[in-house]
């Protein structure tokens, strides 16, 4: 069978490599270069997510195999590390908040370790400024980390060697068919036919679903309700070593790879405004009020320590937070996958589309079909 995946982020990567391996013939189309979007610079914090459901769980907590799985069959510099994430708070309301997720997890029986200050100086992080941390600071030793632009490089490398077709540079301009989808239509005019198509196009997916009459909703920049935007800020070189995800009280670490880190501030992101700037402005503007924050934190790590290079994205999230995965309702044979957290989510994603789109329906994904927003559609 032929399929044709659109988007070739760490989604459609993954999906499209999965249905090779299962013997389908793949194209992998994106308008732009895999390297320039939103997979290679997000944060890449791999981690079971408690938000209250179920299904969402049990997802993201085996999003955390799956990247074994596929970290396992990928060649070239390694890209995931499971080293755990440590957590920490500077007030009595931070410290009750830490508390109470930590205590979520625990009855998910999800790994939670506590640390007190010289603990945590000694086994887990030397150097840290923790003279003002409130309660104890909260250790995920099975969360794991990814360097995003090597992932994306390895599975493009794999798919090629397993015969992936990527085509980057030409973007989906309509669909053939619609009930049912048969190919696909490219700027430059070309027909690639296909018997599937699975969209896997991000903030891209209501212009591709929108040729069959169908959509699902996302949020938008600059919602009140839901923050869409980001700011990631990759550091030159430190000089101080870090193996794990950190979440200090008002940044986020992450380690790079050749000693760079990856930082990011949710408070920064509440200042990004759609359309005020473009985005590579608003990213050098606001990435100099992160990096200052890196010597707040790792007092060694600050000194002589540049911006590298500052991206501001914008998350495909669907309006209710959730993944979508699923047939398109009304249009045979098109299949859609969206949803923010895409590095966690992106190796089980391409698993489990592959194999429904080999006719065996996942109980995983079962929660989260874009029928569940027919009724709000046009």
């Amino acid at each position: 069978m032929r399929a044709v995946v659109v988007g070739a982020g760490s989604i459609g990567g993954c999906v499209a490599l999965n249905l090779a391996e299962q013997g389908f013939s793949v194209a992998l189309v994106d308008a732009q270069d895999p390297g320039d979007g939103l997979s290679a610079h997000g944060f890449g914090w791999v981690n079971a997510v408690d938000n209250g459901s179920d299904a969402y769980f049990a997802l993201t907590a085996e999003s955390l195999p799956a990247h074994e799985r596929l970290a396992a069959r990928t060649d070239g510099e390694p890209w995931f590390f499971r080293r755990g994430n440590l957590h920490w708070a500077d007030s009595a309301e931070g410290a009750r908040r830490l508390a109470g997720t930590a205590a979520g997890y625990r009855a998910r029986d999800y790994p939670v370790e506590e640390y007190d200050v010289e603990r945590a100086l000694s086994e887990l992080q030397p150097g840290l400024a923790l003279d003002d941390v409130h309660g104890p600071l909260y250790h995920y030793p099975a969360d794991a980390h990814v360097i995003s632009d090597r992932f994306v490089a390895a599975v493009h490398a794999r798919c090629r060697r397993e015969g992936v077709e990527i085509r980057t540079g030409d973007r989906v301009t309509g669909l053939l068919g619609t009930d049912p989808v048969r190919g696909v239509v490219l700027a430059s005019g070309e027909r690639i036919r296909a018997d599937v198509v699975i969209t896997c196009a991000g903030r891209g997916t209501q212009a591709i679903l929108a040729h069959v009459g169908a959509g699902v909703p996302l949020v938008e920049p600059g919602d009140p309700g839901t923050l869409t935007m980001g700011l990631l800020v990759r550091t030159s070189p430190v000089p101080v070593r870090v193996e794990r995800v950190l979440h200090a009280p008002e940044l986020s670490v992450r380690p790079h790879s050749g000693g760079r880190l990856v930082l990011h501030c949710h408070d920064v992101d509440h200042d990004l405004e759609p359309g005020d700037l473009d985005r590579a402005e608003q990213g050098r503007l606001a990435a100099a009020r992160v990096l200052d924050r890196l010597g707040t934190v790792l007092p060694g790590a600050g000194d002589g320590v540049e911006v590298e290079s500052a991206y501001v994205g914008v998350r495909p999230m669907p309006a209710d937070g959730m993944s979508v995965l699923g047939w398109v309702p009304g249009a045979g044979a098109l299949y859609v996958v969206v949803t923010h957290s895409g590095l966690t989510l992106a190796p089980l994603l391409g698993e489990l589309v592959a194999r429904e789109v080999g006719g065996a329906p996942s109980e995983l994904a079962a929660g989260f079909r874009p029928e569940r927003f027919t009724a709000r559609l046009p």
